[in-house]
């Protein structure tokens, strides 16, 4: 087959549409597209088709989905510094130096705070595990995650203390957009023994909250502490300088 009598895939059409009505201005950021359910019509497809299209470019920024209110052009995206996360288990696991050690699993009815931050009900089931993750022995990262058991029914049914639970739900379903926030925080006590802090240490660490996105639905979200005087953002200053 040529490549000329190759089609393109019907979500692809729609998408290209929908660009092409956004970047020539013919849609004014601030608009309302029309419905997925319109689209679907419109061009004689499923409104599944008509949704993996619109969800693509909301992924890329160019739309914004408000839940009850429909689908709306984004603003221009305005100038912001690009400071990188450091990856501290990533970059073990690189040197094949990472091991980790589960602490807890369990099925728990989430809390009102956990529920709203994964779009679910209070008191929905969800699994919860927390991850000691180890570089050459010495603690890195202490971790607790959030997940949606709807999205990943089997995980408990794996062997979490031979994989990885970050990797495995990568792997179920790779995310598609990732929340994040950073702030210093004070340990609790079992978390400064499980991270082996003495008291000549830093009494503050560093916690990651990360927020995982499939589709319209949250996949996991994930609480991670880091020893302070270990983990910072952004370019490493201190090794260029040398």
């Amino acid at each position: 087959m040529s490549v000329k009598d190759k089609k393109i895939p019907q979500f692809a059409l729609i998408k290209q549409f929908l660009e092409q009505q956004i970047k020539s201005r013919q849609w004014e950021p601030g608009r309302r597209i029309p419905t997925e359910q319109s689209l679907a019509d419109t061009f004689s497809v499923s409104r599944m088709t008509a949704r993996r299209a619109v969800q693509e470019l909301a992924d890329a920024g160019l739309l914004e989905r408000t839940q009850g209110s429909g689908t709306f052009v984004a603003d221009a995206p305005k100038s912001i510094p690009n400071i990188p996360l450091v990856d501290v288990v990533g970059a073990a696991k690189a040197e094949h130096t990472h091991r980790h050690k589960m602490i807890s699993v369990d099925a728990i009815q989430a809390t009102s705070d956990i529920a709203k931050l994964m779009g679910l009900q209070t008191d929905t089931l969800v699994f919860q595990l927390t991850v000691l993750h180890l570089n050459s022995d010495r603690p890195i990262q202490w971790q607790k995650i959030w997940v949606n058991r709807f999205m990943a029914p089997a995980l408990l049914k794996q062997k979490l203390d031979k994989i990885d639970p970050n990797d495995y739900l990568n792997w179920l379903c790779r995310p598609q957009k990732t929340d994040y926030q950073v702030k210093a925080v004070l340990p609790s006590a079992s978390q400064r023994l499980q991270l082996m802090l003495s008291n000549q240490d830093t009494l503050s660490c560093m916690q990651l909250s990360r927020r995982e996105w499939s589709g319209d639905s949250v996949l996991s979200f994930s609480v991670m502490l880091h020893p302070a005087n270990s983990y910072y953002l952004g370019d490493d200053l201190e090794e260029a300088k040398s």
